[in-house]
């Protein structure tokens, strides 16, 4: 089924996707998730803005693209799974790997696993519900340490807390430890301020976000 995402939604994801680079003979490239595409109408700038070809961007983002002759606009639509893609993409985009760490967070604290799954590298989505998780008690705090780094990899250590509740003291409802890495291209090169958890290791809460 295919759903036509809202426009801002649209311009934000698609500002993720290419890149536009200009060199100094006025040679405008079109780079879109690491390839460069050449469409019929090149990139221009004009008025000091640079022009793209949306059906160019659209389609190798894997979108459709239609005109309605009748009431001239242009209707760009993605179908489900392209869908999830972008936003997966957009999620999982951020300045460094800890503010990736504490957008994920934020879905485990909000008990979204939907949005959740969508930080974690294909390889181990299903080690998270899609659905409610987590304990049902309001997660009220969490820390985040980064405990170790590599060539292209951190690994941080992840505490969530509940309370404290009237004379009751906080206590620890999950700690995880997260294994980042950057997303790379089909060549191998990095994709800049994209990320991927590629490992989760339990150390206090497994049974409250692993399926049945």
């Amino acid at each position: 089924m295919k759903k036509s995402l809202m426009l801002f939604i649209s311009v934000i994801l698609m500002v993720s996707f290419f890149t536009i680079i200009a060199f100094a003979n006025s040679t405008i490239k079109l780079i879109v998730n690491g390839s460069e595409i050449k469409p019929d109408v090149p990139p221009q700038i004009i008025n000091g803005r640079t022009m793209v070809p949306i059906k160019w961007v659209a389609e190798a983002l894997g979108a459709e693209v239609e005109w309605d002759k009748q009431k001239k606009i242009v209707k760009v639509s993605f179908n489900k799974k392209v869908e999830t893609d972008l936003i997966s993409n957009y999620l999982r985009t951020a300045e460094t790997s800890k503010h990736f760490v504490e957008n994920f967070t934020h879905a485990l604290q909000e008990r979204n696993g939907a949005v959740a799954r969508l930080f974690l590298s294909p390889e181990i989505r299903g080690q998270i519900k899609p659905e409610i998780i987590g304990p049902s008690t309001p997660v009220t705090k969490i820390e985040i340490k980064e405990v170790s780094y590599g060539n292209y990899y951190w690994v941080y250590n992840v505490k969530a807390y509940y309370g404290p509740y009237d004379n009751n003291s906080a206590t620890l409802a999950f700690e995880i430890d997260l294994t980042v890495e950057p997303e790379r291209y089909p060549d191998g090169s990095v994709i800049s301020s994209r990320y991927f958890i590629t490992k989760l290791d339990w150390i206090k809460g497994k049974t409250e976000f692993i399926p049945n």
